[in-house]
């Protein structure tokens, strides 16, 4: 992967990504794989209902190699994903 747009072709229905990191250490889904359920042009649906949403600009997106990439939240905050083949 190397543009936004190739890690929103991997981001399809039933695709698995693990969060390995969230600079605000709030969320209870770091380590844990979860499934894509629905797709949306400016968002993802985890399984359980929770949200990723893609309608942020490009440059907030950065491709860590061929298998995740962060999410610029603000500041020097990330999310960071890894996609996952179960």
């Amino acid at each position: 992967m190397k543009t936004f747009s190739d890690i929103k072709r991997r981001l399809t229905e039933g695709a698995i990504l693990t969060m390995i990191r969230h600079d605000y250490g709030h969320c209870n889904a770091i380590g844990m794989p979860r499934r894509i359920v629905k797709r949306q042009s400016n968002a993802i649906c985890f399984e359980g209902g929770s949200w990723l949403r893609l309608d942020r600009p490009a440059s907030e997106f950065i491709v860590q190699g061929d298998d995740g990439f962060l999410v610029h939240l603000n500041d020097d905050k990330f999310i960071e994903y890894k996609f996952n083949c179960l």
